[in-house]
């Protein structure tokens, strides 16, 4: 009997072993999960509402940011481009939203008070990645029908406008608040959308992003929204939208050139 428990104890350590020494290789071969980090920022400085920026002879004051982060791509070091489905977040820093109609008939919808600067990205493919992509906006699919819903997407969250040509578009990007040169101060409104301004931004990774089910791994970017601004004379046209074409074209471009930078890769 003593033999039989002996034997029967030594399986059971041997067979532990085994499992231990495996874990590893099965998590390594799992998927894993990445946090996108979007650090909002005017210039050097932190951003936040209410709170000045000062360049280039102009001081801006906002009360709101927001815009739609969609269609995110990671590209491995194959080549391979790894989708992440239904991709479509809004990302923010707003004090509290009326979501009142036209005719106030609904008085009581707000929006709270809202700062949302992460992605996290679920059950995504093992590997290691050197390119991220993303679109700044809504794609075509959805942005000519808001009855279809995909990810983050919906009508009731203020960032939808029925009046820009005649055109039901979401708002790819809002910037709200005032700006002030010398004596003179004008409120500030600076927005993008329809289709013709739905861009993508390619970022290559300063180094690999590696993606294990042994740990998280994540990317932050810097998002200076004073590069959205430049080229753009906001004294002369502090309200920018769809009859301001060439101007919301422009900050557009701007979004898809030089807002977005990566900050680190861990």
């Amino acid at each position: 009997m003593k033999k039989i428990l002996t034997l029967i104890t030594l399986s059971a350590l041997l067979f532990s072993a085994c499992s231990k020494d495996k874990d590893p290789v099965n998590a390594v071969e799992g998927n894993g999960t990445t946090t996108l980090t979007f650090d909002a920022r005017f210039g050097n400085q932190d951003f936040a509402l209410n709170t000045d920026f000062t360049t280039a002879g102009k001081t801006f004051n906002f009360n709101k940011f927001r815009y739609w982060i969609s269609n995110v791509v990671l590209v491995n070091t194959n080549g391979e481009e790894v989708k992440i489905p239904a991709s479509y977040f809004l990302m923010e820093e707003t004090g509290v939203i009326s979501l009142a109609g036209v005719n106030n008939d609904l008085p009581t919808t707000i929006y709270p008070a809202t700062k949302r600067e992460n992605i996290l990205l679920k059950d995504l493919k093992a590997g290691d990645y050197k390119t991220l992509k993303f679109s700044v906006g809504v794609d075509p699919k959805y942005n000519d029908n808001l009855s279809l819903l995909s990810g983050e997407l919906s009508p009731l969250n203020g960032m939808t406008n029925v009046s820009w040509m005649w055109l039901t578009s979401y708002i790819f990007t809002s910037a709200t608040g005032k700006v002030t040169e010398g004596p003179t101060s004008k409120n500030l409104k600076i927005e993008t959308g329809l289709n013709v301004n739905y861009k993508t931004v390619v970022l290559d990774l300063p180094q690999t992003l590696k993606v294990t089910a042994l740990k998280s791994s994540g990317i932050t970017l810097n998002v200076d929204l004073a590069k959205a601004l430049e080229g753009i004379d906001v004294m002369t046209t502090p309200v920018v939208g769809a009859a301001q074409s060439a101007t919301m074209t422009a900050v557009a471009v701007n979004y898809s050139t030089k807002v977005f930078t990566v900050k680190t890769v861990n």
